[in-house]
């Protein structure tokens, strides 16, 4: 959670610039609202940095500040990690992933210690508050399988628990067992066939490669798994199944191109 912060007596200007911005319902205070509240860019930015040194606004980044509430309790408050990840990217396309979703959707009961976000168009790791944010760019033709989940009056965006099982496989928590573990516990608990589909939509066969042979192994539906076998097509590379281990040693799978080095 982001620390605790005791709060200096305001100012006029001050305690207006913050109720201005509670009664708009703003979480949110940039220089272009602080502007036009006072009408002059001088008395503005001279605001804003007394209410940040005072630890009523938390900086995101420049011109980009998170409202703390004239209302906390105990004068005492931490916003939602995932309303400033929210916050923070603004309009860009993102969705709360990898890690932060893996504990969300009960792949691991691991607290996760960074809020990843994963987004088109920053990398960035960044501490606000004292809580790590770690904005990944990813390709455009990854940003699909999101979901919108309401948090404190915000509109955030989550990978879905298929497009989280997805990004299991791809970038995965602990050994490989626990990849295996882990898909054999909730593939009855999800959308098979948007599983399948956002497998084939996932810009990287190796992914498609190691999906498709565990599944098999347990025993998936072979109507789905035909239809991911055809997307690896004349894909000629063989690649290891467990890519924790240095070995390329083991029976060869022609089926999905792997190499088991079990």
């Amino acid at each position: 959670m982001i620390k605790n912060i005791t709060y200096s007596s305001l100012s006029k200007d001050e305690l207006f610039l913050i109720s201005r911005a509670e009664f708009e319902k703003r979480k949110l205070i940039t220089r272009d609202f602080t502007q036009r509240v006072f009408g002059d860019a001088k008395k503005a930015a001279n605001t804003v940095d007394r209410l940040t040194r005072k630890g009523r606004l938390i900086q995101l980044e420049r011109s980009k500040y998170i409202l703390v509430p004239i209302k906390a309790p105990n004068q005492q408050w931490a916003p939602n990690e995932l309303v400033v990840a929210s916050l923070w990217m603004g309009d860009i396309p993102y969705y709360i992933g990898y890690f932060s979703m893996y504990n969300y959707w009960g792949f691991t009961e691991q607290i996760p210690q960074t809020v990843f976000i994963l987004n088109t168009k920053k990398s960035r790791t960044k501490i606000i508050g004292n809580v790590r944010y770690q904005a990944i760019k990813i390709n455009p033709k990854r940003y699909y399988g999101v979901e919108k989940v309401k948090i404190d009056d915000e509109i955030i965006s989550i990978s879905d628990k298929e497009r989280t099982l997805v990004d299991f496989i791809y970038n995965p928590i602990g050994s490989f067992e626990n990849l295996q573990q882990t898909l054999a516990q909730n593939i009855q608990k999800i959308d098979q066939e948007k599983f399948i589909k956002y497998l084939i939509r996932f810009p990287v066969v190796t992914v498609r490669k190691r999906a498709g042979y565990i599944l098999e192994k347990l025993d998936y539906q072979e109507s789905l798994l035909d239809k991911l076998r055809r997307t690896i097509g004349n894909e000629k590379t063989y690649v290891v199944l467990d890519p924790s281990r240095r070995s390329r040693k083991g029976k060869i799978n022609k089926d999905w191109r792997i190499i088991v080095n079990r």
